[in-house]
């Protein structure tokens, strides 16, 4: 009787338990966020989502690389969150109910503002996908994959300034088809 699948490690648990790599969640947290606090409440959103998620982490990236894909998510909920708040209370001040209503509501994002980021999130996809393979290819691997310009060249063979054209082309079309 085996019992190899009890004894396998779970690959985004064990990249977790190193400190090196948390330090570089709060790291990516803080180049969004600036603030200190903010980042490392963001990190820590992100390594809940990326245990409880941990199960749809596919072998096709690194684990590092699905791991900073997560605290750039936490990371930019917490800066929308963040700017919904300053903007109620510039409308408090504005309509002289001050900043004690606003801390008083829950700042977490709305189930309808969850719904309307995926739906943003699958709408951006699909324009992607409608994309002529090679600027598809170009913008798959900067944005989505975020893999640095000489990087992308590398893997699609062509040179970093093909690269940047592609990308350039890619988010003119992609401004064109939101746009219209």
């Amino acid at each position: 009787m085996s019992t190899h699948s009890t004894q396998t490690k779970n690959p985004v648990s064990t990249e977790l338990s190193s400190p090196r790599a948390r330090e570089r969640l709060v790291h990516v947290a803080l180049s969004i966020l600036r603030d200190g606090i903010d980042a490392e409440d963001a990190a820590h959103d992100a390594v809940e989502q990326a245990l409880r998620g941990s199960g749809s982490f596919r072998a096709k990236s690194l684990v590092s690389t699905w791991l900073h894909r997560v605290v750039v998510n936490a990371a930019l909920m917490r800066a929308r969150r963040r700017r919904r708040t300053a903007e109620r209370v510039a409308a408090n001040d504005q309509s002289g109910q001050g900043d004690v209503v606003t801390l008083l509501r829950d700042s977490s994002p709305t189930p309808a503002a969850r719904l309307e980021d995926m739906e943003d999130r699958w709408r951006l996809h699909a324009a992607v996908a409608q994309l002529p393979r090679p600027y598809r290819d170009v913008v798959q691997l900067c944005v989505f994959e975020e893999l640095a310009l000489p990087d992308a060249a590398r893997s699609l063979g062509i040179t970093s300034q093909a690269v940047r054209t592609r990308m350039c082309r890619a988010r003119a079309q992609l401004r064109e088809r939101f746009a219209a």
